[in-house]
């Protein structure tokens, strides 16, 4: 909790000089850390398979979906934000599927918009994330204006969101913690504070008898079981017209038969 309020206290000293550059000069910075996140990808790819379990694919995927972040958020805040200012300081709570790219994404949004973060990463990740934050700090990103803070929810996340100095939260992860920390935020003495939460989904795939029986079992294996089915977005459900069902239904599961699961780093691994 201490480390929590002298971040906050030393993110919000700072936060006046960072508001002061214009858009496009924060933009820059964004830009730049894209160009560092390409420059050591085999390194945060080899991070992120040994700390996360992801495979070679999902790796190249995260780095690629990290650098998309930066170079998004640059280009709107280049034609989008000019006048505009940031809102304070604000926390950002990252998840361990994806612990780059949610991480950094959520991170230099905030950043760009003219606002100082403190970020927790999942536990489980945070060596990836230690790296990422030091491509930010290389990238031009002033000191004072970010933090990182790993740790669990109880000992980061409780005081980190419960601080009434907090101005909004983006948060990933579970619908149940998103509600905890919904009251955290409500039931402090402060001004109302922004929550973005993206948290858990029950995706559907509708299959009729007019679908190419192959494309279905790619897609659908690809949806349910990339990154090991941990994803928001995963294939949950598949609803199959009763005329084709008995068809399909053994040729997903001659499909799953044949992923394999195991190491991530070899690339015949399907499922880390």
């Amino acid at each position: 909790a201490g480390d929590v309020k002298k971040s906050i206290t030393r993110a919000a000293k700072a936060l006046p000089a960072w508001q002061a550059q214009t858009p496009a000069a924060r933009a820059g910075c964004l830009d730049t850390l894209a160009d560092l996140l390409e420059a050591h990808s085999p390194e945060l790819i080899a991070i992120c398979q040994r700390e996360a379990g992801k495979t070679l694919h999902d790796c190249i995927d995260e780095v690629r979906e990290a650098v998309d972040f930066c170079r998004y958020y640059a280009v709107r805040a280049r034609n989008d934000l000019t006048g505009l200012t940031g809102t304070g300081v604000w926390a950002c709570i990252s998840p361990w599927n994806f612990p780059l790219a949610i991480f950094l994404g959520q991170i230099v949004a905030a950043l760009v918009a003219g606002n100082a973060v403190i970020a927790k990463p999942a536990e489980q990740t945070s060596l990836i994330a230690m790296r990422a934050s030091e491509l930010l700090i290389k990238a031009g990103i002033p000191k004072g204006i970010f933090a990182l803070l790993p740790g669990d929810g109880a000992s980061v996340g409780g005081p980190l969101t419960s601080d009434p100095r907090i101005a909004g939260v983006a948060f990933t992860g579970s619908t149940g913690t998103a509600r905890l920390i919904n009251r955290s935020l409500a039931g402090r003495d402060a001004e109302p504070a922004c929550l973005i939460a993206e948290t858990g989904g029950q995706n559907a795939m509708i299959v009729d008898s007019t679908a190419l029986p192959e494309q279905v079992v790619r897609d659908v294996t690809r949806s349910a079981f990339a990154s090991a089915g941990q994803r928001c977005s995963s294939c949950r459900v598949i609803y199959v017209q009763n005329d084709i069902a008995d068809q399909m239904v053994e040729l997903i599961k001659g499909a799953m038969m044949e992923l394999s699961v195991g190491d991530p780093a070899l690339h015949s691994t399907d499922v880390g």
